[in-house]
């Protein structure tokens, strides 16, 4: 195999080389890059000359590429874009990730994200972030259609994401918890067991807002053989503040529902043993490259995997 000298090719000369096989001319390949024809056809020679290769038929109607020309430029395409895309990482690696970031989270949600997310818009300040606040229903619509790059749900609403289109990761556990009105003699206990939820009445969530709540609930009194007293049904939990108030019957919901809202007015007692997870949802084929930051940085700083969809959650 002949030698090859590399050292007297310029990058430069690989773009004007496929510049030339995309016009057929060196006075177009010229003028694109701001050359004289001259110049284009002192390059071009000195690229056969140190490759050992003829590239091109020449005539006076166009330049016309040889077999072996063809084999370089089809090659060159790949290379040349992996050049540029690898430049473009480097500079991300610089500067931080470029673009923009869609977040939705639940409306009675604590923001369990917030700081990494401050961190996260600090060191790459040039990357755009909207945040919505949504409820279970709206999330999993908004992820459906592509609305946000991410969210922020529990994992007891995740049933419906098919495994095939949707990853997700737990990022932490929370208490399941109890509320009720200051005046029910459980209010005044650190914890209780489901047990001591057998005979109170039960302010229940409908199938409509969210079927994995529902489920959630049906599994966890099947589990300790309860039969619950349902004292009422609402489309979601915001919707039994005012029976909580005045006492008829208890919610069962995560340690972040109502955050501190009327802390002097409603109890809340964890249920021993029993917890639900804060969990992040995306669409599996988003290539999103501020996204796929995020989520490196949401696995680092929580210590934690994507877990299988197909899984009990």
């Amino acid at each position: 195999m002949q030698s090859i000298n590399l050292y007297n090719i310029q990058l430069s000369d690989l773009v004007l080389f496929l510049n030339v096989a995309k016009y057929g001319s060196f006075t177009k390949a010229g003028e694109v890059m701001f050359m004289s024809q001259s110049w284009v056809s002192k390059r071009i020679n000195l690229m056969e000359q140190e490759l050992g290769l003829i590239l091109f038929i020449r005539n006076k109607r166009e330049m016309v590429l040889t077999p072996a020309g063809r084999v370089l430029e089809q090659r060159l395409h790949s290379i040349t874009d992996d050049l540029l895309n690898a430049v473009q990482e480097a500079h991300s690696a610089q500067t931080g990730a470029l673009g923009s970031l869609r977040i939705g989270y639940l409306e009675w949600g604590n923001l369990t994200f917030l700081d990494i997310l401050k961190d996260f818009i600090r060191d790459n300040p040039q990357c755009s972030l909207e945040t919505y606040r949504r409820s279970f229903s709206e999330l999993r619509e908004d992820i459906s259609v592509g609305r946000v790059d991410l969210i922020f749900t529990t994992s007891y609403d995740c049933g419906q994401f098919s495994a095939n289109d949707f990853s997700m990761m737990n990022i932490m556990p929370v208490h399941v918890m109890a509320y009720m009105s200051m005046s029910n003699p459980l209010a005044e206990k650190e914890s209780i067991t489901m047990e001591e939820l057998r005979s109170e009445p039960m302010l229940m969530v409908d199938q409509t807002s969210s079927p994995g709540y529902g489920a959630f609930i049906r599994e966890l009194f099947i589990k300790h053989s309860i039969r619950p007293k349902i004292a009422q049904y609402a489309h979601d939990g915001g919707e039994h503040i005012g029976s909580l108030l005045i006492d008829k019957g208890i919610l069962i919901a995560s340690q972040f529902f109502l955050e501190n809202s009327l802390e002097e007015d409603i109890a809340r007692v964890p249920i021993r043993d029993e917890y639900i997870y804060v969990t992040a949802v995306w669409r599996s084929r988003n290539v999103n490259p501020v996204l796929q930051q995020f989520l490196d940085v949401l696995r680092a700083e929580m210590n934690t995997e994507e877990v299988d969809l197909r899984d009990d959650i």
